[in-house]
């Protein structure tokens, strides 16, 4: 006979981090920096930062930074 385990009742609640948006902005005098924000979505969706390339997630917008010459 096999006798299985099971956890009744409901899973505890996990909150979800919250969202960082206050990093994607710069205050420099009368100046405010934005980070880039994707050309299909517009203003508010900011592309994120990755290995060589910028990405939006909600649309998946990629956009490669351009290579550097190689030394030689």
């Amino acid at each position: 006979m096999v006798i299985k385990s099971k956890i009744k009742g409901k899973k505890a609640h996990k909150n979800k981090p919250t969202s960082k948006k206050y990093t994607k902005y710069k205050i420099e005098g009368d100046k405010i920096i934005r980070e880039r924000s994707c050309p299909r979505c517009g203003p508010g969706v900011f592309l994120s930062k990755g290995q060589g390339r910028f990405y939006c997630g909600k649309c998946h917008f990629t956009e490669f930074k351009a290579i550097s010459a190689k030394k030689e």
